[in-house]
């Protein structure tokens, strides 16, 4: 897939999405970060350095929101929180998949 047919699936499904447009146009520029022919970016940065590096950006991140969620600063938590977030789906996106992969095994999980 070339970064011109990536553009024209990314406006297609960023119009699609009702809910939560930015999640969906995050999503496609993650993968579109993946393309040798991508615009530099933090995210073509990010990408570049590897899985394990993502893992432990990840970590780190993780670690940091904990001690956040652990004061009173509801702020400091927010932005933890997205920083966790967003090299989460990096991870995903490094390994080929995207946040409606996880939310469908949650969905199986939680069915009645």
């Amino acid at each position: 897939m070339d970064l011109n047919n990536l553009h024209n699936i990314e406006t297609t499904e960023v119009k699609k999405e009702k809910k939560f447009p930015f999640l969906k146009k995050l999503e496609l520029m993650m993968e579109e970060a993946k393309l040798q022919d991508a615009k530099k970016s933090k995210m073509k940065r990010v990408h570049k350095k590897g899985t394990s590096q993502i893992a432990k950006k990840m970590g780190e991140e993780a670690v940091e929101m904990v001690i956040a969620s652990s004061q009173d600063d509801d702020q400091a938590f927010l932005e933890e929180s997205a920083d966790v977030f967003f090299y989460y789906l990096m991870a995903l996106h490094d390994r080929g998949f995207e946040l409606k992969d996880v939310l469908e095994i949650l969905k199986k999980r939680h069915k009645k």
